[in-house]
């Protein structure tokens, strides 16, 4: 693993396996997750997913070079079908994706655009955070969980081999810059929201 990306990550080793093990992870693979903490989940996510796009946008507007931009809009490109995989689930469920979302989930969102204005380097730091904890978490169950499992199509959509090299192509972009307290501290927000939203879907 090249140096930047290594030493964020060893920085962050014991709560990343928070992240491994957190109890939304692992109830959502083996089917015990109840259906109202799935249901918030979905909810709260998908609002996170729409500010997210706005994230990527502002993002790609000071990306460095057509490389970087190109990695970006592959990342958009996903968030279409994404949005659409919360949008059939949630009219399947009776879910209003309308509902108001949380102040963590505010925060959260909130804090991404405002790393735009730190610069490219924290920038892709936070968005390879994110993207690197989701394909982590959800590709750490993916062999354990059964095909009949409730939420089986969530859990393979974020650890596909297409999701995997996405991770690795933001990565690369990472790698490309030297390691700063701002990328450093960026990553560890992004770890701390994750785990806080978790618990707050998980209850």
């Amino acid at each position: 693993m090249p140096e930047t990306t290594r030493a964020l990550l060893t920085g962050q080793a014991i709560a990343w396996q928070r992240i491994l093990n957190h109890p939304f992870v692992q109830r959502t693979s083996d089917g015990s997750l109840p259906r109202a903490s799935f249901d918030r989940w979905l909810t709260e996510d998908y609002f996170f997913g729409r500010s997210f796009r706005s994230f990527l946008e502002a993002l790609a507007a000071v990306a460095p070079d057509e490389q970087a931009r190109e990695v970006l809009a592959g990342g958009l490109a996903a968030l279409v079908p994404e949005l659409e995989l919360f949008e059939n689930e949630a009219a399947e469920r009776g879910l209003d994706l309308a509902v108001e979302p949380s102040l963590l989930n505010l925060g959260y969102s909130s804090y991404l655009l405002t790393t735009v204005a730190e610069g490219w380097p924290v920038g892709i730091t936070v968005l390879y955070a994110v993207e690197k904890a989701y394909y982590d978490a959800w590709a750490s169950v993916r062999d354990s969980t059964g095909p009949n499992t409730p939420y089986a199509g969530f859990i393979a959509n974020w650890s596909s081999p297409d999701f995997s090299a996405y991770v690795d192509q933001l990565g690369t972009l990472v790698d490309q810059e030297e390691l700063t307290d701002a990328m450093s501290r960026g990553f560890e927000r992004v770890v701390r929201f994750e785990l806080a939203f978790w618990d707050l879907v998980h209850g």
